[in-house]
C-alpha cells in the first residue's frame, strides 16, 4: 500500500467498523479501513441483533439478506434454563423455567407495533462476511485486511498513522482528518490513555463452536438457546448458531465458566469431553470441535468517546458481558451516530462542534447499555439462589436440587417460587423498551421543554413520542398503493426530514430556505389524517397519536432517525425558527438557541 491521505481512517474490521464504513460510504464519506486479520471472524460469539439494529440495516439495505441467513422468529421465541440435556438421573433433563423472548410469544404484539421488523439472530462469524460484502460493494480497495495500525500521531488538522501489511511487512503512512477506533479496545485507546471504568475480569469464558445431532435432546423447536444449571452446580449456556435452526440445527455455541485460578485444556479432544460432560450426552456423541476461543467478561465504559481527532466505538469505548445481548447491538448503534455527522462536517455543512455530540450522545447511552447487562447477569445470582445453589459445596447443592425437583408439598412449593423469581429474568429477554427507548437529551438536538415519557423499571414497555433526542417512532403510512414506515422517509444519505401536517406550506418554504442558506439536504414530507390530503396517509391513524403536533406543525428527524427539533405548530417565523435550530443542531458557531 502507498502512503495515502483519506478524510477518514477506520481501525477494526469487526462489526462496529464494517458497519461504519457502509454508514460512511452512504453518507458520501471516503474512507480506509484496516483490520489486522486476515479474514472477518471465525468465532459466533454475539449473535442477537435487536430491533434498533435491524432498523439500521433496513435503512442501510442491509435487513433482508440479514434475514435471509439469521434464525426464523418461530425458532427463537423461547429460552429454557435445564439441569442437562441428556442424561439418565432422576434430576437429568428437568426442566426450571421457559420463557418467551425477543418478542416471540406474548411479547409479539408490541414488538410489532413499535418497530419494521424483528429482532433476529445471527452470530458473529456469519454477520461479519456479510457486512464486509456490502461495505466493499459501497468502498472497493477501501477495505484492508492484514493490515495492522502499528502507531499514530495526531495534529492540530489531522491524524498521522502507520499501517503495516502483516503479509509482506511494507509499511506505509495514511493521513487522514479523523480516526475512529473500533479496534475493541487493542491499540486506539491504550495508546490515547483512556481509562475505562467499571469492572470485571474476574474469571474465564471458555467458548467453543461445534457441530453435534441435539435433536433427541433439544427441548424444543422454538428454543433459540439452553442454560445448563446442573445439580452439581455448574453453569454453562448452548446457543444454536445456524445455518439451520431449532431442532434442525447442528452447528452450536457452547460457553462455560473457569473458576479464578483455574485451568482449561483447550484441546480439540479434551473440549469434546467437556461439552459431553457440561450437555450429559451419551460418550458416543460425535462432538466435532471447530474453534475455541476465552475471554474474561467486563463492565466498563470509556471516560471519554473523543479524544481530539480520534473517536472510540464499540468495544473500544465499551465492553459488557453477554447478558441482554447489548455489545454488538450498541456498537453498531455507535457507528450510526458518528457517520452522518463526520459527512456533515467533512462537506462543510456543519461546524466541527457537531463532532462534540457524538460523545455527548452515545457515552450515557453506553452507560446504560453496560449497567443493565450487569444487572441481568447479577440477578442470576438470585435464581441461582432460589434453586438452592450452593457455591463450592456440591453436596448441598445436590440435596437441595433432589429437594426441589422431589414430587411433594415442600417441592411443588418450591418450584412455584423458583417459577415466580425465574420470571424477573425478563429484563434480560424482554427489555423491549431498553433496546429502542434510549434519547439523547443533550447533544446534537434542541430540546422543546417537554418530560420525558415514563420509563419501565423492568425495561419492558416502550412510549414512542417525538420529543427532541428520541428515536422516531414507527408508524405504517400509505402512498398511493404502497405501504411505507416513517422510518422510510429517511434514507442514509445524511439528509435530514422535515414530518409536517397536511398544512405544510410555510415549511416547504421555510425547508428551502434553510436548505439554500446551509447546504443542508432537507426534504419536506407532509402527513394526513386521509387519502389524498398530504404526500402520505396516516391509514390507521398511528402516526397522527404519537406525533406531538397539530396539523400546522413540524417534527425535524436527523439523518440516524432521532428527532432533531419539533414545533408543535407553525408560528408567524417559522423560517427562523427553523434556520436557528439547524444551524444549533449543526454546532454553527452563530448558532441561537430556539425552541417552539
Amino acid at each position: 500500500m502507498r502512503d495515502t491521505e483519506v478524510p477518514v481512517l477506520v481501525v477494526g474490521g469487526g462489526g462496529c467498523g464494517l458497519a461504519a464504513s457502509v454508514f460512511l460510504s452512504d453518507a458520501g464519506v471516503r474512507h480506509l479501513l484496516v483490520e489486522r486479520r486476515e479474514s472477518t471472524s471465525v468465532l459466533p460469539r454475539a449473535h442477537y441483533l435487536n430491533q434498533r439494529t435491524m432498523e439500521i440495516f433496513r435503512q442501510y439495505g442491509i435487513a433482508d439478506d440479514v434475514y435471509g441467513i439469521s434464525c426464523p422468529p418461530d425458532h427463537m421465541s423461547e429460552v429454557v434454563w435445564s439441569t442437562s440435556l441428556g442424561g439418565g438421573g432422576p434430576v437429568d433433563a428437568r426442566e426450571l423455567h421457559r420463557m418467551e423472548t425477543f418478542g416471540g410469544g406474548s411479547p409479539t404484539g408490541p414488538y410489532a407495533v413499535d418497530s419494521t421488523g424483528p429482532s433476529t439472530n445471527l452470530p458473529q462469524h456469519r454477520l461479519e462476511p456479510l457486512l464486509r460484502r456490502h461495505a466493499e460493494r459501497r468502498a472497493p480497495d477501501s477495505l484492508l485486511f492484514h493490515h495492522e495500525m502499528t502507531g499514530f500521531t495526531q495534529d492540530e488538522h489531522g491524524v498521522t498513522a502507520r499501517v503495516t501489511d502483516r503479509t509482506t511487512g511494507e509499511v506505509s503512512t495514511v493521513r487522514a482528518r479523523y480516526l475512529l477506533g473500533a479496534d475493541g479496545g487493542r491499540s486506539v485507546g491504550k495508546t490515547l490513555d483512556v481509562a475505562m471504568d467499571g469492572a470485571g475480569g474476574g474469571f474465564t469464558i471458555i467458548s467453543v463452536h461445534f457441530s453435534a445431532d441435539l435433536s433427541r435432546w433439544w427441548p424444543g423447536d422454538k428454543v433459540l438457546m439452553t442454560h445448563i444449571i446442573s445439580p452439581e452446580g455448574e453453569v454453562s449456556v448452548v446457543v444454536a448458531t445456524g445455518p439451520r435452526w431449532g431442532l434442525a440445527s447442528d452447528e452450536w455455541a457452547l460457553h462455560f465458566r473457569v473458576p479464578p485460578g483455574a485451568e482449561a485444556d483447550l484441546g480439540t479432544e479434551a473440549i469434546a469431553v467437556r461439552v459431553r460432560e457440561l450437555l450429559k450426552l451419551p460418550g458416543d456423541v460425535d462432538v466435532r470441535v471447530h474453534h475455541v476461543s476465552e475471554y474474561r467478561p467486563e463492565a466498563v465504559v470509556a471516560r471519554s468517546f473523543r479524544v481530539g481527532r480520534v473517536f472510540l466505538a464499540g468495544d473500544a469505548a465499551h465492553r459488557q458481558p453477554p447478558a441482554a445481548g447489548g455489545g454488538l447491538n450498541t456498537a453498531v448503534q455507535d457507528a450510526h451516530n458518528l457517520a452522518w455527522k463526520l459527512g456533515a462536517v467533512l462537506d462543510g455543512r456543519a461546524g466541527e462542534a457537531l463532532l462534540d455530540s457524538y460523545e455527548a450522545e452515545r457515552l450515557p447511552v453506553a452507560r446504560r447499555n453496560v449497567g443493565w447487562a450487569m444487572n441481568c447477569l447479577l440477578n442470576y445470582g438470585v435464581l441461582f439462589a432460589s434453586l438452592g445453589v450452593v457455591h463450592g459445596r456440591p453436596e448441598a447443592t445436590r440435596a437441595n436440587f433432589a429437594e426441589l425437583l422431589a414430587d411433594t408439598p415442600l417441592g411443588q412449593t418450591r418450584r412455584t417460587v423458583v417459577r415466580e423469581v425465574f420470571g424477573t429474568q425478563r429484563i434480560e429477554y424482554q427489555a423491549h423498551d431498553i433496546e429502542l427507548g434510549h434519547s439523547y437529551p443533550a447533544g446534537a438536538v434542541v430540546p422543546d421543554g417537554t418530560e420525558p415519557p415514563p420509563r419501565d423499571p423492568t425495561g419492558a414497555t416502550y412510549h414512542p413520542v417525538t420529543r427532541p433526542g428520541h428515536r422516531l417512532p414507527h408508524a405504517w403510512l400509505r402512498h398511493g398503493d404502497t405501504r411505507v414506515s416513517t422510518h422510510d422517509l429517511v434514507d442514509g444519505r445524511a439528509g435530514f426530514v422535515l414530518i409536517t401536517g397536511p398544512l405544510s406550506e410555510c415549511w416547504a418554504v421555510a425547508a428551502k430556505q434553510a436548505e439554500d442558506t446551509l447546504g443542508v439536504p432537507l426534504t419536506v414530507v407532509s402527513v394526513g389524517g386521509r387519502a389524498g390530503a398530504a404526500d402520505y396517509w396516516d391509514a390507521d391513524g398511528t402516526w397522527t397519536a404519537v406525533r406531538g403536533t397539530g396539523d400546522d406543525g413540524a417534527v425535524l428527524v436527523r439523518p440516524d432517525q432521532h428527532i432533531a427539533w419539533r414545533s408543535a405548530q407553525a408560528g408567524p417565523r417559522v423560517d427562523q425558527e427553523l434556520g436557528a435550530a439547524l444551524r444549533r443542531i449543526l454546532g454553527h458557531a452563530d448558532a441561537t438557541a430556539t425552541g417552539s
